[in-house]
């Protein structure tokens, strides 16, 4: 049987967790105050990480924490009190690298579910059997492999398999690089990782002064194949970015696989997701990892190690002070376009369709020739619709409610979901003088749960001659509802 895949979201800061939940995300990972192989992120403080903890679980989602970088004797002394609260507020696994961790955690939190990161570097079904006998949940396998690989794993070892799916790639292999640490002392493997890969060097008969920058990864074509190697979990690399960039592949991968299951898959609607995409980060274009091998994808960024941006058309002619440029693709009024080889960035200060040419006020004219291609390196129209249609609005889960308002008996409501069910009760409901309550007019009022994180699905059970206070109802509804986040979140605490 083929499983749905989990989509798991990075989150640096509170608010990409909060947009992951939001676009669709079934788990998110993130890094505390300590042991995080992210050192450079937001990360959460202790406060912050339990409340991401809580709020993941209140809308049925998970939280998986990383501590994941290799630590020292005095490091690991100080593991089972700083993880403690995060053990009972919840957490839902732990993403480590470090074997003595695993083997005090296990110790310590004999229930708390373990992963083993990709920089074990865990590279075959011998490797995933021994972590499986030590207690392990989950295993991420080296990125290098390809996709047959990672389904003969599964396949033989019926062990819990998360790979990544979209976001940077390192060059040197999973767990193993010293760059970093041998370059200028900060260590990948202790969280600090400076990135060499990504500068610039002079390489013999190298196409790129950047031969050691990759691609960024993106599957979101090739989602059929994960789903059916049975991969557990789809990996989202990110935790250094923003919220907008963790909401669109959230969201962008979300739709890919409920289009799978619902049978409705569109290669169209899937080019222009991958095409968005690009346009909110790609390194030199895209490219799928190691999965296929055998389809022959350069995976050596080409010019620059950061965000390329997307082509968009380039220089018509150049008469101070205007840069005219003929459109390949549409341009929104506050893109930031750059053109390369003059190293000139420009902020279009007008709209303009694929077919069109525009002029924009410029500056070092002098380096601008015709014929130079302008790239759009931030999309104000596409960054604003992530905003407005994902992050920006409530999300809520949704929830039934009964209320029972009798003559002679207390005034009562209860919430209930799959997981979860709470009751409150108010004072008695007594007759109606002249106007009785109508049930349309309770349950109009119980639906107006704005700000709550819940939408409620309303019966009602009423006396025919039922007088019900508006204010009454509403205290109670908030209690219940108060009532209701607190058994959800409560349910996951250890």
């Amino acid at each position: 049987m083929i499983r749905r895949p989990e989509i798991l979201a990075p989150a640096g800061t509170p608010e990409a967790a909060r947009a992951a939940l939001k676009a669709g995300a079934n788990a998110i990972y993130a890094g505390g105050s300590l042991f995080s192989a992210r050192a450079f992120a937001g990360n959460f403080n202790e406060e912050e990480m339990i409340k991401a903890i809580d709020e993941c679980h209140f809308y049925d989602a998970k939280l998986y924490m990383t501590v994941n970088t290799l630590m020292k004797d005095n490091e690991i002394s100080m593991l089972v009190d700083y993880m403690r609260p995060y053990y009972k507020a919840g957490v839902d696994g732990i993403i480590v690298q470090d074997m003595g961790v695993a083997a005090v955690l296990a110790r310590e939190f004999p229930d708390l579910p373990l992963h083993g990161s990709t920089q074990m570097t865990v590279c075959s079904h011998y490797g995933v059997e021994l972590l499986k006998k030590l207690g392990f949940k989950r295993v991420v396998p080296a990125r290098e492999l390809s996709l047959e690989e990672v389904r003969s794993i599964r396949e033989s070892t019926n062990m819990e398999i998360e790979t990544f799916v979209h976001g940077a790639m390192c060059f040197a292999y999973s767990g193993k690089c010293l760059f970093s640490s041998f370059a200028g002392g900060r260590s990948g493997n202790r969280g600090r990782c400076a990135q060499p890969c990504r500068q610039r060097y002079n390489v013999k008969d190298a196409a790129s002064e950047y031969a050691m920058s990759l691609k960024d990864m993106c599957t979101l074509r090739d989602v059929p194949e994960l789903i059916e190697a049975g991969i557990d979990s789809f990996k989202i690399e990110g935790r250094m970015k923003k919220p907008e960039y963790v909401a669109s592949a959230t969201a962008a991968y979300r739709m890919a696989v409920d289009m799978f299951f619902d049978n409705n898959w569109d290669d169209e609607l899937i080019d222009r997701t991958y095409a968005e995409l690009m346009d909110i980060y790609n390194r030199g274009g895209f490219h799928n990892g190691y999965y296929f091998t055998d389809k022959g994808h350069v995976m050596i960024a080409a010019d620059r190690p950061n965000h390329s941006g997307v082509l968009v058309g380039e220089v018509t002619s150049v008469k101070g002070p205007d840069v005219f440029i003929g459109l390949e693709a549409d341009v929104n009024i506050r893109d930031v376009l750059e053109i390369r080889e003059a190293e000139v960035e420009l902020t279009s200060n007008v709209a303009g369709q694929a077919g069109e040419t525009i002029s924009l006020k410029g500056k070092e004219l002098k380096y601008i020739k015709p014929g130079m291609q302008v790239y759009r390196t931030r999309n104000n129209a596409l960054i604003d619709r992530i905003n407005k249609e994902i992050i920006e609005p409530e999300k809520k889960l949704k929830a039934r409610a009964f209320v029972g308002a009798y003559v002679g008996e207390p005034l009562t409501i209860s919430i209930c979901d799959e997981h979860c069910s709470v009751s409150v009760s108010g004072d008695v409901v007594e007759e109606a003088s002249s106007r009785p309550t109508d049930e349309q007019t309770i349950i109009d009022k119980m639906k107006k749960t704005g700000g709550t994180g819940v939408e409620l699905d309303v019966m009602c059970g009423i006396s025919p001659n039922a007088f019900v206070q508006m204010s009454a109802l509403n205290a109670l509804r908030r209690s219940a509802l108060d009532a209701f986040k607190e058994a959800k979140i409560a349910e996951k605490h250890r």
